[in-house]
């Protein structure tokens, strides 16, 4: 597992791992330099490149100039630009100074008697070592210039951990910050690494383990979802394997006027293996979707164009053949349905995912998640997460972390905020982030698709927490594969019809 660490995290794993396990200083700085270099290789050939090392006089420098011994055995070109009160390094930075010192590497100190642009107008490689994890203002005065030179350079840039001027924690930069081309996460992977606009100076982000023990960090809250971790979870199928075993999921969904939601979601459910797939409708909408998926079984309640709290009784009998119930997709707003929806949620027993329309009833309704009776999954997207909580969409995205982990706590749910990235927040304080997913899946009717993929994985007696994790990777996944064929242009139907091959490269079955 990869953790997702702040700034006080990242740091903590370094003083458990040299306090508990002994480990000296020394030791990590090297591993660290060591394998920003291997790692990088694959990317950019080492040998005879004029490379620059830009340190500063924190930890991060010091693992500039184990990355600049390195470098020179590569037969690179190497230089070492030193930005800092000299007096601030530690013992170990200065150690590694002095051997690269005795290796006749340059070390130029970055200050108005010397010519430190040069060497950065001229250099193939820029390795961005200059400020770490720990920034907590604004970058100002030489390391101002200095990353300017190195954002103006035609040169490819490595940032190590995190570029420099950037908030660890936030993925906002300090005033301004290294555009890298790479950045190397050391043991962990950073918030600015995931977080929005963080990620987009960070370019290709590459992970390196510099040696902890596995024990360490792990009660650290978030993580990264990974396919290994993904294909563990899902379930597989024997040949005894029939439908009744792989759940029978209703969708509560569609209005007159809005039925494709519907029809999405349950295409959505049957693609992700679900045994059976019943929307109920109203009866507008059930006359527009039966038929167009014939796997789908389509029923309609009373005679209004959109659900009433007088259907939620016949609603209730109904499902009581289900598995699991998503609701939400294409309800609308009108008063009767938000009522209807509050009826569902406070008398259902089972899991159910939550989703759009339904989401605006929870707030409007005050419903009290914590004393429904059913296992929740909601999956809102910011916007709907501000309306959730009383916040404003930019407040809820720069607290697009914590502000899921406190609210499922706070209400004993499930939240799958939607976005880039997509957080999965669980009742017990931990989360976790879904990096799959691209641009071209920024189209109508792809949260639909995710609300029945979610319910299908929940149906085949996965717990609510990881069908989550499972189904908002699926989605992504799926539409990454369809991004290397179609960039833009592919629709919420297209994803939901890859969700079994992204399966299958995920679980091998």
């Amino acid at each position: 597992m990869k953790y997702i660490t702040t700034a006080d995290e990242s740091r903590s794993l370094d003083r458990e791992a040299m306090k508990s396990y002994g480990f000296p200083e020394a030791v990590l700085m090297e591993n660290a330099g060591s394998n920003v270099v291997s790692l990088i290789q694959p990317e950019i050939d080492w040998k005879g490149k004029s490379v620059v090392v830009v340190c500063g006089t924190g930890n991060n420098g010091g693992d500039g100039f184990v990355i600049a011994r390195y470098l020179c055995a590569l037969t690179a070109s190497v230089a070492v630009l030193l930005c800092g009160n000299e007096a601030h390094m530690s013992e170990t930075a200065r150690l590694y100074r002095r051997i690269v010192e005795k290796m006749w590497v340059q070390v130029i100190p970055v200050s108005e008697d010397t010519d430190w642009e040069t060497p950065l107008e001229s250099a193939d490689v820029i390795v961005d070592a200059l400020i770490g994890t720990g920034l907590s203002r604004e970058v100002s005065g030489v390391k101002a210039e200095v990353i300017e030179m190195m954002n103006a350079s035609h040169a490819s840039v490595v940032s190590v951990d995190v570029p420099s001027g950037l908030s660890s924690d936030t993925g906002e930069p300090m005033g301004l910050a290294v555009m890298a081309d790479y950045t190397v996460a050391l043991e962990s992977y950073k918030r600015c690494h995931v977080l929005s606009p963080g990620h987009e100076y960070c370019g290709k982000v590459l992970y390196s383990a510099i040696g902890l023990p596995a024990a360490v960090g792990r009660s650290l809250p978030v993580s990264l979802i990974e396919e290994r971790e993904v294909g563990n979870l899902l379930p597989l199928r024997d040949r005894m394997c029939h439908k009744g075993k792989n759940g029978f999921i209703g969708i509560i969904a569609g209005s007159a006027g809005m039925e494709g939601a519907a029809l999405l979601a349950g295409q959505g459910a049957l693609h992700a293996g679900a045994g059976k797939v019943a929307v109920v409708t109203v009866p507008k909408a059930a006359a527009v979707i039966a038929g167009k998926v014939p796997e789908l079984m389509v029923s309609s309640v009373g005679d209004s164009d959109f659900f009433t709290s007088a259907m939620a009784e016949e609603v209730l009998q109904k499902a009581e053949a289900y598995d699991v119930l998503a609701i939400g997709p294409g309800l609308g707003r009108d008063a009767e349905t938000q009522r209807f929806v509050k009826e569902i949620l406070t008398r259902w027993r089972k899991p159910i995912i939550v989703d759009a329309d339904a989401l605006y009833a929870v707030k409007e309704m005050e419903i009290d998640l914590a004393r429904c009776p059913g296992q929740l999954i909601l999956t809102p997207h910011v916007g709907e997460f501000a309306h959730l909580t009383g916040r404003t969409a930019a407040e809820a995205e720069r607290e697009r972390i914590d502000g899921a982990i406190a609210f499922a706590m706070e209400r004993g749910v499930t939240l799958v905020l939607k976005g880039m990235p997509t957080v999965i927040a669980a009742k017990d304080g931990f989360a976790y982030v879904n990096v799959t997913g691209n641009p071209g899946m920024a189209t109508g009717g792809m949260g639909d698709t995710l609300t029945g993929i979610i319910a299908a994985l929940v149906g085949q007696e996965m717990d609510p927490e990881p069908a989550a994790i499972c189904g908002v990777y699926l989605h992504g996944l799926s539409g990454d594969l369809l991004e290397r064929e179609t960039p833009v242009g592919y629709t919420a139907s297209d994803v939901a019809r890859m969700v079994p091959r992204a399966r299958e490269m995920v679980t091998g079955d």
